[in-house]
């Protein structure tokens, strides 16, 4: 896996200001999911998410990540930075120009991590809790 320099800027940017991510826990959530999530070797990507709901759609959106990579911290961030206000159909159409937008260009690595975050945020708020 190659360290792109818009993952590694992004990166970098999300751990100088924790402050403005989205990285974090919501107390009693109604969207709590947990995934192993790594495209690679190993699967040592565990992305946490939860969110808080208003009429179907996600209100809040934070995650928290274990040994995960710079691409998977990056990707979850940007998900529940596009997620937000979205219901769950919303949420699926979600992809490749909404997340090189946020990112500011292409990274395929960091794309394939965004759909899989996606796809375990889809499971989440169809009450599930764990996806392996």
């Amino acid at each position: 896996m190659t360290e792109e320099p818009l993952i590694i800027a992004y990166f970098k940017k999300l751990f100088a200001n924790p402050a403005d991510t989205r990285m974090g826990r919501i107390e009693d959530p109604e969207v709590e999911i947990k995934g192993d999530l790594c495209p690679r070797k190993g699967k040592k990507d565990q992305l946490f998410l939860y969110g808080r709901m208003i009429d179907g759609k996600l209100r809040d959106l934070k995650f928290m990540c274990a040994l995960c990579d710079p691409h998977m911290f990056v990707s979850a961030d940007i998900l529940c930075l596009l997620a937000r206000g979205k219901d769950k159909d919303e949420v699926s159409r979600l992809d490749k120009g909404e997340f090189e937008e946020l990112l500011g260009g292409e990274s395929p690595e960091g794309l394939e991590h965004f759909q899989r975050a996606r796809e375990l945020l889809i499971l989440g708020m169809m009450g599930q809790k764990k996806i392996a």
